[in-house]
């Protein structure tokens, strides 16, 4: 085994390819077990276990680079667990991708819905219930942010009414109350 850290000594300071080819010749069999270990995890992930495999030299090298030759380890025990993060680290890649791409495909699928407020007997609800308050300027402030064409700002709709953006969203905000109240009710 001595021999093998004379060849990483190597690799380390002279970047000797001939002691590289001795330890990935001597270490291949050590990189291919725990690659196997993850291989069908990988491949059901959706990731190419291929690309774990064709960096097994790669691996190797940064793997015997990076070896502290004065800690209680085995480089067999270093090479292994870098080979089992690598693999973990395309297997969390992987799934975040597929995440992200079914959280791109569910919010199209969800703008291609229709605006619930479009519904003619949901805004009569709406409206009816809003026009009971003592304070107009809630039903006044769901008309321009839902029914006046495209979605208006909270600035545009202050602007246009008369007062502060902060004022138009804690209108907004009663308006959602007493009709989350009412809904409730309805159940």
């Amino acid at each position: 085994m001595n021999n093998f850290y004379k060849e990483i000594k190597k690799i380390k300071s002279e970047d000797c390819n001939d002691s590289l080819v001795k330890l990935i010749n001597r270490y291949s069999p050590v990189f291919l077990s725990m690659y196997s270990k993850y291989c069908a995890l990988i491949s059901s992930k959706g990731a190419d276990p291929n690309d774990i495999l064709s960096d097994k030299a790669l691996i190797i090298y940064e793997s015997a680079k990076s070896f502290d030759l004065t800690k209680k380890y085995s480089f067999c025990t270093w090479l292994s667990n870098n080979v089992k993060y690598r693999c973990l680290h395309l297997i969390n890649k992987k799934t975040k991708m597929s995440l992200l791409c079914e959280r791109f495909k569910n919010n199209k699928v969800e703008e291609a819905r229709v605006n619930p407020y479009s519904n003619i007997e949901m805004k009569g609800f709406i409206f009816n219930e809003l026009e009971k308050l003592k304070d107009k300027r809630v039903s006044n402030v769901y008309k321009l942010r839902y029914y006046s064409g495209d979605k208006m700002t909270w600035a545009n709709i202050g602007k246009n009414l008369g007062f502060s953006s902060q004022t138009a969203i804690n209108l907004h905000k009663k308006g959602a109350e007493v009709l989350k109240r009412k809904i409730k009710d309805k159940k």
